[in-house]
């Protein structure tokens, strides 16, 4: 259920909404082989357009966009985040750009401190929960959260300690719903 939500999440709407999962704050104990899972899947997305059911993610909304995505992807390298997948322009016609994951990201880097808009996810590692709150509101937006658990306690514990306009539990960032 975390992997489908991160996927959508970060890069349904090619990440340009607000609301978009940016940065992926995972425990410790499952932050190795949720990496693994997590660029196996990214690695699969269709870019193409948006219209066709075949297609996964889309284009950047203009040129503009997709440079701006390339400026923050070579930020994330030159501050020392590891690229684990994508990263790069897609080959041809239009603005497309490869689903893109950093790991190793520090919460004080730009790609973990701005919003992007764009298919780019930072994902940070913590130790317990109190860090991963701490992390999550280490920024000065705040629009959306979620947080995936078996623990209800845990949950009702970020939903009360995370600063953001509104914390999902067990599902994706996917806007407010009415």
């Amino acid at each position: 259920l975390a992997l489908d939500g991160v996927i959508w999440g970060a890069f349904g709407t090619t990440g340009q909404r607000c609301t978009a999962a940016s940065r992926l704050i995972v425990h410790k104990k499952i932050a190795s082989a949720f990496e693994e899972m997590l660029v196996k899947r990214t690695e699969k997305l269709r870019l193409g357009d948006p219209l066709e059911k075949t297609t996964d993610v889309g284009p950047l909304v203009n040129k503009a966009a997709l440079e701006k995505v390339e400026e923050y992807v070579e930020i994330g390298k030159k501050e020392g985040a590891m690229l684990a997948c994508g990263g790069e322009r897609k080959k041809g016609k239009g603005f497309f750009f490869q689903p893109t994951i950093f790991t190793k990201v520090a919460s004080s880097m730009t790609i973990a401190q701005e919003e992007i808009f764009g298919p780019v996810l930072s994902m940070m590692m913590v130790h317990d929960l109190k860090e991963a709150i701490q992390v999550c509101n280490d920024v000065d937006y705040g629009l959306s959260s979620a947080i995936y658990t078996r623990d209800i306690q845990k949950a009702l514990l970020a939903v009360e300690q995370i600063e953001a306009g509104i914390v999902y539990v067990n599902s994706s960032t996917i806007g407010a719903e009415v």
